[in-house]
C-alpha cells in the first residue's frame, strides 16, 4: 500500500523537526557549578546537607575542619544561573561545639550574590569564605 504524498512529507517533517531538535539539545554547552565553603571560623564544623544537588540528591553529612574548604551545592545546568538551580528544600545544618546556624536555599542564594564567580572552561564555582555562615 502506497501512502498518498502528504501523509509521506508530514511524517519527515515529524522525523526532521524531531532530529533538528537533538541536535540542538546535544549542542547546548552543560555547566557544572559548585558551591563551596572555606572554614574560617577557627574550629572543626560539622555539616549535614539535604537537596545540594539537582542530579544526585544523597543527603551527606561530614567535619569541615579549620582553613578546609569542601563543596556545599554541585548543580549542572544549561548556562542558566546557579540561583535558579538550588533547590528551595535546600538545607544546610552547620554544627560547632557550641552553637548551630541552619542554612536555607534563600541564604545561600543571597550568599553567592556576595561571592565572585570563578570560571574554567564549562565549571563554575563560588567560594563562600566571608565567615557569615560560622555558626
Amino acid at each position: 500500500m502506497k501512502l498518498p504524498r502528504t501523509i509521506l512529507m508530514m511524517r519527515w517533517a515529524s522525523f526532521f523537526a524531531c532530529f533538528v531538535s537533538l541536535t540542538a539539545c546535544a549542542a547546548q554547552q552543560v555547566y557544572r557549578n559548585d558551591v563551596y565553603l572555606l572554614n574560617t571560623c577557627g574550629v572543626p564544623l560539622e555539616l549535614t546537607l539535604a537537596n545540594d544537588s539537582n542530579y544526585d540528591d544523597q543527603p551527606r553529612s561530614f567535619t569541615l575542619n579549620q582553613n578546609q574548604r569542601s563543596s556545599i551545592g554541585n548543580y549542572q545546568s544549561f548556562g542558566e544561573d546557579v540561583s535558579g538551580q538550588i533547590s528551595d528544600q535546600y538545607s544546610l545544618s552547620i554544627r560547632s561545639q557550641n552553637a548551630t546556624k541552619s542554612i536555607d536555599a534563600q541564604t545561600l542564594r543571597n550568599e553567592i550574590a556576595s561571592t565572585k564567580k570563578t570560571e574554567e572552561k564549562a565549571v563554575r564555582s563560588w567560594t563562600v569564605d566571608n565567615g557569615a555562615l560560622c555558626p
